[in-house]
């Protein structure tokens, strides 16, 4: 009887512990859109060609490079993005990393054997528990890069072999990653700037056309997307690993495929974490009863975040289409209504649509208890 006392009260801890620190994180959102921007943009979904441009990027290089990544492996890939910062500094170039202290704790574990002169590195969110479980399982999975305030990268890729298609399993890796310039990237050096040094910033000037910056910082992530998906009218198409939606943001989904909206949603056939299939197969299966088209990539491992609205509005970065995501983390999108991403970038959903199977209810079966325990912990994952 006591311990199962003690397991209800754990439970309610947890349960409490959540609700509080949601309102809370909900609470700091300064609501401060970045305005739109011009600029121009390219796109990348191969991990071999957006390594080769950040390399040759920061090699020419002549004031700064600030790096922000989740995860930064200390393997070959890690190593020789290293070697290159390092001779960046050694020229006087000012030199950052960011790394989140969980994502990248392999990194900090090998800290000591590694060459970081002159780099000025920090981990951002502690993962030391302080009191609330929450605030641990709040991490910063942003990744970009700001190089002399006039180029970005903003997008899926981190640093590591299994980005440039050498993982046994997970190859080939297809990812999105966009590289922008122009006024934009101005507002991205401002998001480089709240995040090393922990401090708010205000977007100035007025909306162009163009591009725009949306920091899970400044605004709520679940809210936006919501406002994304009620403005469709004709097609939503959804690229995620992961498809582990709030209420509400399924909700929306259900609203608009109910009222003729085109729904497409493209996901990982081979899984990174045995839990995350089937988490999503109880949301999947609800929308392939409706009318969705839900598609697994049968060819490597699908690790790009994208949202496309009636082929005009499209949305790339870092956050997965997940409660995690929409919820706790901090992440980083760049929304455009540019046809030099869009079409590139609908040229490669394309080939990876042949790729991949398209699902049935049949393909979503699991045993019930295995389902019912990765959904309840889907905010996990």
């Amino acid at each position: 009887m006591k311990v199962l006392i003690w397991i209800a009260a754990i439970c309610l801890w947890l349960r409490l512990d959540w609700l509080i620190g949601l309102k809370r994180d909900r609470q700091t959102k300064c609501g401060t859109h970045y305005p739109c921007r011009q600029g121009e943009a390219a796109f990348f979904d191969d991990g071999i060609v957006w390594m080769k441009q950040l390399e040759e990027d920061c090699r020419a290089a002549t004031a700064s490079i600030s790096m922000m990544f989740y995860i930064f492996q200390p393997d070959d890939a890690g190593k020789r993005m290293l070697e290159l910062l390092v001779s960046k500094a050694r020229e006087g170039i000012k030199v950052r990393l960011l790394l989140d202290s969980v994502g990248s704790r392999p990194f900090k574990k090998a800290i000591k054997q590694l060459n970081t002169e002159g780099i000025v590195i920090k981990f951002s969110r502690s993962a030391l528990f302080k009191g609330s479980w929450f605030d641990v399982q709040k991490r910063n999975h942003k990744k970009l890069t700001v190089i002399d305030g006039n180029i970005a990268h903003v997008g899926g890729f981190n640093i590591g072999r299994e980005y440039l298609h050498l993982h046994p399993v997970l190859s080939p890796w297809r990812d999105y990653h966009l590289r922008l310039m122009g006024d934009i990237v101005s507002d991205c050096g401002q998001e480089f700037e709240r995040d090393w040094s922990q401090r708010e910033v205000q977007a100035e000037g007025e909306s162009e056309d163009g591009y725009q910056i949306v920091s899970s910082s400044a605004v709520d992530q679940e809210t936006f997307i919501c406002g994304l998906l009620s403005g469709a009218k004709d097609s939503i198409f959804i690229g995620s690993p992961y498809f582990i939606p709030t209420t509400t943001v399924f909700d929306c989904l259900v609203d608009r495929v109910q009222r003729g909206v085109r729904l497409t949603i493209l996901v990982p056939g081979t899984p990174d974490h045995p839990l995350v299939q089937p988490a999503s197969y109880r949301y999947l299966r609800a929308l392939l009863k409706m009318g969705a088209d839900i598609y697994q990539l049968q060819h490597g491992f699908y690790h790009a975040k994208v949202l496309l609205i009636d082929d005009e509005v499209c949305d790339i970065g870092t956050m997965n289409f997940d409660r995690r995501s929409l919820l706790i983390n901090e992440e980083l999108n760049v929304i455009t209504r540019d046809r030099g991403v869009i079409d590139p970038m609908k040229e490669s959903v394309a080939e990876d649509l042949m790729q991949s199977l398209q699902l049935t209810e049949n393909d979503l079966k699991v045993k019930p208890f295995k389902e019912s325990a990765a959904w309840c912990i889907g905010h996990l994952l």
